[in-house]
């Protein structure tokens, strides 16, 4: 028989269900409806495409974007990606808003879509994650500035361009005071807290497999979880004005996986993405009531369409098609790439986690990961940008291979010749390197630059 709980973090764990056995988890799933269905011999919609939902949302968003330099000319040869509209007939399953759903290959029997409504089972800590994600992304660099809406990193990321170490995700305020340090450590503490609550809630409802593909990765390359370079291994969340401070360990609970994103009025075309693991996990905070305007996620490789709602958990398989449609919308301020509004005023927001495939050798680039104590926050300079680091930042940086001539251990391969920078731009690199790998103490007192 299990003890009653003695303290308010106990109790919170046991009314949440923030560590269900695997027995009390298989009997949640079973009451989950499963669907099998075939994959589609082409995605829809269609793999490329931004998908508006309505005739509005298309010309709106054309006459929005005419004109208009892309962001990332790395992407796409620079090109804008066309948009198309939207045909729900060649859908072969719409997710109601108030439907839970685990979705079934019909062949393989394997899963590829997991939706779960209703997911946090307080209403109040709901809402203060849609105030933390609020808090959370005007204080980080946009990662997709060519797609609607934003997603910004929390946690760790691969680091910048430039430098290619792990580290936690940047501010983009100047961190040249006690109040900012203090502002962004606030900020990071609630972030995890958010994320520590989300991670153990999903651990106990989803699919063992699922969450088991972010762990076999964190144990099998030995990364880092998400502590923000703390020395303990504990998370705090506030309730009901209270900071209560959740142990991990013993009693089942994890700190989150490293790194994770967080996004408002996101929305993306139809694509797959290699990561370091398989599969996303998301959840909404928070769904426009509306779900005739747009906004709603896909996973187009089944033909599945989700509609939004509140509160909602779901995870698919990165490697699969998926996508968000365009919703009807209006500009933001100053027109801004990012600050685009939904016309209806309604928002869309919530978290992600996904480890990015070059995650784990920017963390064996980085020893200070093994050395305690560890650093501050750090602030983007005007010249690094994080944007690349869930998908290919360090596609074209050396990375640990085996060779037969070593007996199978790990080597570096031969590093491409790259042009020497000016002397001027090598100094540069050589100081902020020398920043990143002095990591001061998380306890010790900032001083600011002279």
């Amino acid at each position: 028989m299990t003890p009653p709980p003695k303290t308010r973090a106990e109790r919170l764990i046991m009314d949440l269900g923030l560590n269900w056995s695997p027995k009390r988890r298989e009997r949640f799933l079973s009451r989950v409806k499963t669907v099998y269905v075939k994959r589609l011999k082409e995605p829809y919609p269609l793999d490329g495409y931004f998908t508006a939902a309505t005739s509005k949302a298309k010309r709106q968003w054309k006459t929005y974007w005419e004109g208009k330099r892309v962001q990332e000319p790395w992407r796409n040869k620079g090109q804008r990606r066309e948009i198309v509209g939207f045909h729900p007939s060649r859908l072969q399953y719409v997710i109601q808003p108030e439907e839970s759903a685990v979705f079934r290959d019909a062949d393989t029997g394997e899963i590829v879509l997991v939706v779960l409504r209703n997911f946090v089972p307080d209403e109040d800590i709901r809402e203060s994650m849609v105030d933390i994600c609020k808090e959370i992304i005007p204080t980080r660099i946009d990662a997709r500035r060519d797609d609607p809406g934003m997603l910004v990193h929390f946690g760790y990321t691969c680091g910048s361009r430039t430098i290619g170490l792990t580290r936690l995700a940047a501010s983009k305020a100047r961190l040249d005071s006690v109040a900012a340090v203090k502002r962004e450590k606030n900020i990071n503490a609630k972030a995890q807290g958010m994320a520590g609550i989300v991670w153990n809630l999903m651990k106990s409802r989803l699919p063992p497999e699922i969450t088991a593909d972010f762990n076999d990765m964190i144990e099998k390359y030995n990364l880092p979880r998400m502590n923000m370079q703390r020395k303990d291994t504990d998370f705090t969340f506030k309730v009901d004005g209270e900071d209560i401070t959740f142990h991990t360990g013993e009693n089942g609970l994890e700190l989150p996986p490293p790194t994770a994103m967080s996004a408002i009025n996101y929305a993306r075309h139809t694509h797959t993405e290699i990561n370091g693991n398989n599969w996303v996990v998301a959840i909404t905070a928070h769904a426009p009531e509306d779900p005739t305007k747009g906004g709603n996620f896909y996973q187009a490789s089944y033909g599945i369409m989700m509609l939004p709602a509140t509160n909602t958990a779901s995870a698919w398989n990165a490697r699969d098609h998926h996508g968000t449609t365009l919703y009807e919308m209006k500009e933001g301020e100053g027109g801004r790439a990012g600050s685009e509004l939904r016309e209806d005023g309604d928002f869309n927001t919530g978290m992600v986690f996904e480890i990015p495939k070059g995650f784990k050798t920017a963390c064996a680039r980085s020893p200070w990961l093994n050395k305690q104590p560890q650093g501050e926050p750090v602030m983007l300079s005007s010249d690094e940008d994080e944007s690349e680091t869930s998908d290919d930042a360090l596609e074209n940086t050396p990375v640990l291979r085996t060779t037969k001539s070593n007996g199978g251990k790990l080597s570096p391969p031969k590093p491409k010749p790259k042009p020497r920078p000016s002397p001027r731009r090598e100094a540069k690199l050589e100081r902020r390197a020398k920043m990143m790998m002095r990591q001061p103490s998380s306890d010790s007192e900032y001083v600011p630059p002279d």
